[in-house]
């Protein structure tokens, strides 16, 4: 894996080709990037938090994790009330009015949902820019699977194999896990042919 530290390390474009999931490193300190969504309004979000004083809070003070209740237009509204104070933000996922969404899988991925395929590409297209990467031709993405970025921009796939998203159906899912079931007992049984334990 290459050293140097993209914005983006990974993408993922999801089985519905409408969404996708990018691998930022820390959510937490690329909150930044739903500014880039100020223009949408806000119809519905989950924000799970708790309150951290740092350095001036007492050692044995602990406060509970919380849903937020306040109303906001826009995630620049949102952002600008999280950066008054010290929040530990445990979850947070937004619904638009456009019918978009984001959610983050805590700490390291942002997914996004978009209403066409279009859509999406466009908005990979904004995202990759704003971390000086892209991706030229995206037709030649397999959905499910995870593609890295080297510093330089080229693009590689981590796995060559999918991995089942939400979108799958429960007989998708049940075949992956079937065929993933005999995928490691055959493994097995190559490095351990004698069917000795190792």
């Amino acid at each position: 894996m290459d050293t140097q530290e993209n914005l983006i390390s990974a993408i993922t474009l999801l089985s519905n080709h409408k969404s996708f999931k990018i691998f930022v490193g820390s959510t937490r300190s690329n909150l930044w990037l739903l500014r880039h969504f100020k223009h949408l309004t806000i119809s519905n979000y989950k924000l799970r938090y708790k309150i951290n004083n740092g350095i001036r809070q007492r050692k044995n003070t602990v406060h509970p994790y919380r849903w937020m209740k306040k109303k906001f237009e826009n995630t620049a509204e949102l952002l600008e009330y999280l950066s008054k104070k010290y929040y530990d933000i445990q979850y947070i996922a937004i619904e638009f009015t456009n019918g978009w969404k984001i959610k983050e899988q805590p700490q390291i991925e942002f997914y996004f949902y978009t209403n066409s395929l279009e859509e999406r590409d466009e908005l990979i297209d904004k995202l990759l820019h704003i971390a000086g990467l892209e991706v030229k031709d995206k037709t030649n993405l397999i959905p499910n699977i995870e593609y890295h970025f080297k510093a330089t921009g080229e693009i590689y796939p981590l796995y060559d194999e999918a991995f089942p998203d939400e979108f799958w159906t429960e007989e998708q899912l049940n075949q992956w896990k079937k065929d993933y079931e005999n995928k490691q007992n055959k493994d097995n049984m190559e490095q351990n042919p004698e069917g000795i334990p190792f």
